[in-house]
């Protein structure tokens, strides 16, 4: 492409960028969000539970004294923990949500 064309396009971009519409400001969660947020969250925690059960059924079934063996206790006792504060995470996402549905309630919002 030739430099005044270059330019030409360039211009052209800009001038789209600046015309173009700023996006709107989201609004704040209402009780029908928050709602289905706390949906979700159930949901997260079932499968992290499930996740965290087989783990636990891995980790039995682990032979004792197996260096590698070893190794991978190690990496699901790691993973669990993680899970475990995904879950408490959860949890108290869904207890912040009910807190804001009982206000919305409380101020007359359905």
């Amino acid at each position: 492409m030739s430099r005044p064309r270059r330019a030409c396009l360039a211009a052209i971009a800009w001038a789209a960028l600046a015309l173009a519409p700023v996006p709107a400001l989201a609004a704040p969660p209402g009780p029908g969000d928050l709602a289905r947020s706390i949906e979700t969250a159930r949901k997260g925690i079932a499968d992290y539970e499930r996740t965290l059960s087989a783990y636990d059924v891995e980790m039995r079934a682990l032979i004792a004294n197996d260096p590698a063996a070893a190794r991978r206790r190690e990496e699901i006792r790691i993973l669990k923990q993680h899970y475990v504060r995904e879950i408490e995470g959860l949890k108290n996402r869904i207890t912040d949500d009910y807190r804001k549905i009982q206000e919305f309630k409380a101020r007359g919002v359905q």
